[in-house]
């Protein structure tokens, strides 16, 4: 008997193509790769717009060099930039780390990724000067980043143990 038994009749023609053992498989994968993207689908875009803005920030002073010209029209939306980058980090991060943080307590993870978000907001907002931006920013995303994967390793350790022990 297939294991997706719903109204839907696509399924079914499915499974009578491939053979329930097939279709099984495929029916397995396709709920593991469901749920882990599930809970990892913030981490990796919070990983992604990190990984923006250390590209951004390593891009922009090569494009300074090849063509100054080019960058005084870039430099006015400079600011623009990093506020929105920061702007889409900040809500992501908040929410995927309290999240992993309410799965499994590691107050490591939550502490770097809270410092790494710091770094990125002392970046932006300039407080510690201008010429401290673009070190901060690379620190503060890549600590966000890391926390990022911690958090994403940690769901994968708590699940494969309730699956064990169920």
């Amino acid at each position: 008997k297939p294991m997706c038994s719903v109204g839907n009749k696509a399924p079914a023609r499915l499974h009578a193509r491939m053979g329930p053992a097939r279709f099984d498989v495929l029916l397995r994968e396709h709920q593991f790769l469901a749920s882990s993207s599930d809970h990892t689908r913030l981490d990796r875009a919070a990983i992604w717009v990190c990984g923006l803005c250390l590209i951004h920030c390593f891009a922009m002073p090569f494009a300074f060099l090849l063509a100054p010209s080019v960058y005084a029209g870039l430099d006015t939306t400079e600011t623009q930039t990093h506020w929105l980058l920061f702007g889409l980090a900040l809500p992501i991060s908040a929410i995927a780390l309290s999240r992993g943080y309410r799965r499994q307590p590691n107050l490591m993870t939550v502490s770097l990724g809270s410092v790494g978000l710091l770094l990125m907001l002392l970046a932006v907002t300039h407080l510690l000067g201008d010429e401290l931006e673009i070190f901060l920013t690379t620190v503060g995303a890549i600590m966000v980043m890391v926390a990022h994967l911690r958090n994403m390793h940690g769901r994968h350790d708590h699940d494969s143990e309730h699956q064990t022990h169920a």
